[in-house]
């Protein structure tokens, strides 16, 4: 009776899943297709094994991480959190990092300063004033090829640094960047031109959606970027014509001028938003709906 019992127990005992057996490399693979927040908020819970491959600096070559609107506070500081603990992850390893909807300077001086010199693409939306975050952070990725910011506040210092220790970069957006602070006149300034006209020469695609340069600014990217095959400045407060539209002609391949539609544009609305408030006497009361919306 004895033998027999413990058979039974023996055979009562549940087989272990199927996925457990998968090579790690396969399972990688699989939970990767999951993103950054379900990984770390559920994923690597299930089960030792992907407790294990969850921890492997391999698992965070790319970082993607959005607020959603309509989440509370708490949310926020909770992907903030995540943000943190999916670069100390990387240990070194990122390779491409996105961040929307929330952010801060600190989060992003915490970020450059664990990141390796591997990584190659950073886009920010809509995290606010950062400005000074590049400006000593971009020496530490030298094979930075794309920046893609909108409606991020970033300055000509942040963008000569950038200019100076990456020289591999060939595509920067720049959309929107005077767009976070509500009340803003965006009149002419030329500052952000020249910055990318003296230190990004090899350039090969520009964003600057509604960037306050001038003409001369226009002139000075012409000059300073040769390599330029796409070019966009829809909304900016700027005349195409003459001898200026015949050489953006001449030399941009892929030309979005000022006036064309911006219906395209992923952040649009949000932009609208900003020129809406803006220009409203009530833009303060408004002010935390259009940010988190």
């Amino acid at each position: 009776m004895v033998k027999v019992h413990k058979k039974l127990k023996a055979s009562s005992i549940a087989p272990p899943p199927p996925w457990v057996e998968l090579p790690a490399e396969i399972t990688m693979d699989i939970l990767q297709r999951l993103g950054t927040i379900e990984i770390v908020e559920s994923v690597q819970r299930v089960c030792s094994t992907w407790w294990k491959v969850s921890h492997d600096p391999t698992m965070w070559h790319v970082v993607h991480l959005k607020f959603e609107p309509g989440s509370n506070q708490s949310r926020h500081r909770m992907l903030e959190k995540i943000c943190r603990i999916a670069v100390d992850r990387s240990q070194g390893q990122l390779l491409e990092i996105s961040i929307q909807n929330f952010g801060s300077k600190d989060l992003l001086n915490y970020i450059y300063s664990f990141i390796s010199s591997q990584l190659r693409h950073i886009r920010l939306v809509k995290c606010g004033n950062v400005a000074g975050s590049l400006t000593v952070a971009a020496k530490n990725f030298p094979l930075l090829e794309e920046l893609h910011t909108h409606l991020t506040l970033i300055t000509e210092e942040d963008i000569e640094s950038v200019g100076r220790y990456c020289p591999l970069l060939k595509s920067f957006t720049l959309n929107a960047s005077k767009c976070t602070t509500i009340g803003y006149s965006l009149s002419p300034d030329d500052c952000q031109a020249l910055a990318i006209s003296r230190s990004m020469p090899e350039l090969w695609h520009l964003a600057l959606i509604l960037n306050p340069l001038t003409e001369v600014g226009l002139q000075a990217i012409l000059d300073g970027c040769p390599h330029l095959v796409s070019l966009d400045l829809r909304r900016c407060n700027i005349d195409l014509e003459g001898d200026l539209e015949t050489r953006c002609r001449q030399q941009i391949v892929d030309l979005k001028q000022p006036h064309a539609s911006c219906q395209d544009y992923e952040f649009d609305s949000e932009v609208c938003y900003y020129i809406y408030y803006s220009s409203s006497d009530d833009y303060e009361d408004d002010y935390d709906i259009w940010l988190y919306r």
